[in-house]
């Protein structure tokens, strides 16, 4: 992933940025999904659109919702 890549802790201002930012699940708990980022950072994602989910999975997420999967073939890239 490139040094410039928006990660959970990144500031921004979550109603007018468009960066989606890929995440691993690292448990699921009902709709919501502990997350991790490239550097590490955790959180808990809403993943109602993806569902189901599992532990492993990457994720595409914006403003604390997951909105894709990432492809097997680019998931080596998180």
């Amino acid at each position: 992933m490139p040094d410039v890549a928006c990660t959970l802790d990144h500031d921004g201002c979550v109603v007018c940025s468009d960066a989606g930012i890929p995440v691993r699940v690292i448990s699921v708990e009902g709709d919501d999904a502990l997350c991790e980022d490239a550097t590490g950072n955790r959180a808990r994602m809403a993943v109602e659109l993806v569902a189901p989910v599992r532990v492993g999975e990457v994720l595409l997420t914006h403003g604390g919702v997951a909105i894709g999967r990432v492809a097997a073939r680019d998931e080596e890239d998180i």
